[in-house]
């Protein structure tokens, strides 16, 4: 139960980070336009995970042989996040654009999880998490009014 809840916390500070990295990158690409805001953006996460590598002395391997290329898809994906969030923050503000990103984020995982894709342990679709998505789109409907 503890180990659950530490989880989750660190869960809930991925969402913090997210939504106040998607309003730091909107307003730096106001001021120096997208593309630059990205490079600034990528170039301090690679600059942090390289310290949080040589931190952890881990000898990398990065590419092992065996490995499918869609385990490679979460750089691109990571790319589409920042650039998509910097561009709508501004356009539709943050709660809705968190919102929708949640919205989005729920549909992937239950696709994910019921079919276990990327190596993710299958847990079939509900009623209940249907429901769980319902109530997620029906907070949008609410943040709209």
């Amino acid at each position: 139960m503890t180990s659950t809840l530490l989880f989750a916390a660190f869960a809930i500070c991925a969402g913090i980070a997210s939504t106040l990295q998607s309003a730091a990158n909107a307003g730096l690409s106001q001021r120096t336009g997208l593309p630059s805001a990205l490079v600034v953006n990528t170039s301090i996460v690679m600059l942090a995970t390289l310290a949080f590598l040589l931190a952890r002395g881990a000898q990398p391997v990065f590419f092992p042989p065996g490995t499918p290329w869609s385990l490679y898809s979460g750089g691109f994906c990571g790319f589409a996040i920042i650039l998509i969030l910097a561009f709508v923050f501004p356009k539709i503000g943050a709660a809705l654009a968190i919102a929708l990103m949640v919205l989005g984020q729920s549909v992937a995982a239950l696709v994910i999880d019921h079919y276990g894709f990327l190596g993710m342990p299958k847990d079939p679709v509900t009623v209940s998490r249907v429901a769980g998505l319902a109530l997620v789109a029906a907070g949008i409907v609410l943040l709209r009014q």
